[in-house]
């Protein structure tokens, strides 16, 4: 187990859940090349989208590993990141507007620079039901997201799923 993990406080689940992400070791490479980052250039090309991203979410940043469109952060504070709030839930995270959600408020990718306005992430979830992060795409300007782009974004995340537990075996 993580020693970030043994020395801070956290609940029960989000213990567990940080020992699966620390598990893929994926917090000690930055991806590139390779699975990932063919997997978010099939998404930015099948949602014609600028932005995707392969993020996991630890206890204090979200680390992006793999990325088309946002090459140059390779972590985000949580306090901030979309994507610490798509792992809470097991479905298909979607902002179609993000300027129209409540939530988004004051939030500087949202109101920033950045100026993102749509944003939609499957959770990347462990066999035994923890989600450890995402794959997301966005964009500067609100879209439309079917329940047909729902199920290829799943599938974009299972892909993923599987290739980091075929890297950990």
């Amino acid at each position: 187990m993580s020693s970030l993990v043994e020395a801070t406080e956290v609940d029960g689940s989000e213990r567990e859940r940080l020992e699966r992400l620390f598990g893929y070791s994926i917090t000690k490479r930055y991806e590139k090349v390779g699975a990932f980052q063919h997997i978010v250039s099939m998404a930015a090309h099948a949602f014609g989208v600028p932005v995707a991203v392969v993020n996991f979410v630890d206890q204090e940043k979200v680390l992006t590993r793999s990325a088309v469109g946002y090459e140059n952060l390779s972590e985000v504070d949580r306090r901030v990141s979309i994507c610490s709030l798509a792992i809470l839930s097991d479905q298909v995270t979607v902002f179609e507007d993000a300027r129209q959600d409540p939530c988004l408020i004051g939030n500087p990718f949202v109101y920033g620079e950045f100026g993102l306005q749509f944003y939609a992430a499957a959770p990347l979830r462990t066999h035994d039901g923890f989600n450890i992060g995402v794959v997301a795409v966005a964009d500067r300007k609100p879209r439309r997201f079917t329940e047909a782009d729902v199920k290829l974004l799943e599938a974009l995340a299972a892909m993923v799923m599987e290739e980091l537990e075929e890297g950990k075996s």
